[in-house]
């Protein structure tokens, strides 16, 4: 995986006051954590950020050149975490985590299955059960997703993780039993989707007691 490069400021003030006025200038705040140093306040070109994740992709690495004391400062961080408004997605704060290039991480990346089972030609329904998983890989090493294969899953079949290949350096972090996807019959399909309307449907009546 390339980095991207990312210019970012070094900032001293915090609060709400201060944080409205960066973000009425089209920028976050954000905050870097070192393992061998102290938290780094920063502020990010909201625009610059979402160029950087269109082109890097889910677990981008970056390459962040910090600005302070009129001199740069280069850190390889992943995002940790992203808080936005649920209306707009404008950005409210960024947090991001430090690594080395040298040393193993662990990350979630997407699943994308692949292919036609035989199962489903069958008459069978495909399920989805797992969306991403949970790795560990160097740095270098995180895929942009893991592509699997379900063609010759059956009716009745399900694919485990440890029947398939990750990507060269990448390790699961699930037990070897861990279900990605299954294909079933018509008839379990709907039961299994009645049963998940109905626990719904309890959770919506006891908070409405509440």
């Amino acid at each position: 995986m390339n980095k991207i490069t990312l210019l970012v400021e070094k900032r001293s003030q915090t609060g709400k006051g201060p944080a409205r006025r960066l973000r009425a200038m089209g920028k976050a705040p954000a905050v870097f954590y070192g393992k061998n140093s102290e938290p780094i306040k920063l502020s990010v070109d909201t625009h610059e950020f979402g160029k950087a994740m269109e082109k890097g992709g889910r677990n981008t690495l970056f390459d962040l050149q910090v600005l302070e004391d009129g001199g740069t400062v280069n850190r390889v961080a992943v995002l940790k975490e992203r808080q936005a408004r649920p209306l707009d997605g404008s950005l409210i704060h960024l947090d991001f985590l430090e690594v080395f290039m040298d040393e193993l991480i662990h990350v979630n990346v997407a699943v994308e299955f692949h292919g036609k089972s035989v199962g489903v030609e069958k008459g069978g329904v495909f399920q989805a059960v797992a969306r991403e998983l949970q790795i560990s890989c160097l740095p270098r090493d995180i895929p942009s997703s893991v592509e699997i294969d379900i063609s010759a899953l059956d009716v009745g079949q399900s694919l485990h993780i440890n029947q398939i290949k990750l990507p060269e350096g990448v390790t699961s972090l699930h037990e070897d039993d861990f279900v990605l996807a299954t294909v079933v019959l018509p008839k379990e399909a709907e039961g299994e989707a009645e049963e998940a309307a109905e626990a719904t449907e309890t959770k919506t009546a006891e908070a409405d007691k509440k």
